[in-house]
């Protein structure tokens, strides 16, 4: 064989293994033999955990993959954050995270150590929930209108607790909407908050059924939901907007994201991994036993809803006058 004729054949072979490439690095990953991180920005019993601990354990019987769940908890998520832009971008790490680090904190926060636009890549929705308005059990009051009533009668009187951005801004949004002044109590973590309520230092906390539930069995009640409509594991409890708050809806939603400059074709595996892992039964299970729903975006629909919820979130928080305080 001549020298032109090798080049030839040796050109067509290099060009048809190129065009073949991200299909041929799809199928190679994931690697079964190499763990798949899941950074969780928050503490055991969230539901950014619970729900990581589901997809995960969908991921590895659907994928024979082996997904270790990593909790990086701390300044309202921004602990899992860096750690995931410090991650290799290989696929190997994925981000399951709440409203908090995407569209509250960039407005909340004087100065923030990542772009969650630019640093993170959408993969796919995996849960949304209302929170709710828990009271203490050294409070008296059965409903939010009692609540309500007894807050405008004192104001500056009544605690509300929190332990993420999201339902520091769910306590200022509620006040304001009832036209109440509360206190605002912030906790490191949504546990502590719930565990003074439970022992009667606040009077009350928004958060949703994943972390609130344990606490049920110890004196706290839930008076009402931020939601549109009653949660179906607790008919009994009305909305806010039932309790007199015209238009008053909250929902904290949930989703999975892969570090900047992740391959397109890991991203589009992984993306497809996230979106089956959610319609498994241990995530539907999750959404039953803990009253949440579907967040059913994926790929450029997901960042779309992002987008919105970006410049939605940033007006609640000018609203609110909280704006640069942390």
């Amino acid at each position: 064989m001549d020298y032109s004729r090798r080049s030839l054949l040796a050109t067509a072979a290099f060009g048809a293994a190129s065009a073949l490439s991200p299909m041929a690095f799809a199928q190679a990953f994931p690697d079964k033999s190499k763990p798949i991180r899941a950074i969780a920005p928050f503490g055991a019993g969230t539901s950014a955990d619970v729900l990581a601990r589901a997809i995960a354990r969908a991921m590895g019987e659907l994928y024979g993959v082996n997904v270790v769940i990593d909790n990086r908890v701390g300044a309202d998520g921004v602990i899992g954050v860096q750690a995931v832009k410090a991650s290799p971008p290989d696929g190997y790490t994925v981000f399951i995270t709440s409203l908090s680090t995407q569209v509250v904190n960039p407005h909340t926060f004087k100065k923030l150590p990542y772009d969650p636009m630019a640093d993170l890549i959408p993969l796919a929705g995996v849960g949304k929930t209302a929170l709710m308005l828990n009271m203490g059990p050294s409070t008296t009051f059965k409903t939010a209108r009692e609540f309500i009533a007894a807050a405008k009668a004192n104001p500056g009187k009544y605690t509300i607790g929190s332990g993420t951005a999201t339902t520091r801004m769910a306590g200022e949004m509620f006040s304001r909407a009832a036209g109440v002044q509360t206190l605002s109590v912030p906790y490191k973590a949504l546990v502590d908050a719930m565990t003074n309520l439970a022992g009667g230092q606040i009077d009350a906390v928004l958060v949703d059924a994943a972390v609130a539930g344990p606490f049920y069995k110890q004196g706290v009640r839930a008076v009402a939901t931020t939601g549109a409509t009653r949660p179906a594991l607790m008919p009994q409890v009305p909305t806010l907007q039932e309790e007199g708050l015209s238009g008053f809806e909250v929902v904290g939603w949930f989703a999975a994201y892969a570090p900047a400059k992740t391959p397109p074709a890991t991203v589009a595996v992984l993306r497809d991994m996230v979106s089956k892992a959610v319609k498994s039964k241990y995530v539907t299970d999750v959404y039953t036993n803990f009253s949440m729903e579907p967040l059913d975006f994926s790929g450029n629909e997901l960042d779309a809803f992002q987008r919105a919820e970006f410049e939605k979130w940033g007006n609640a928080v000018q609203a609110a006058g909280l704006a640069g305080t942390l």
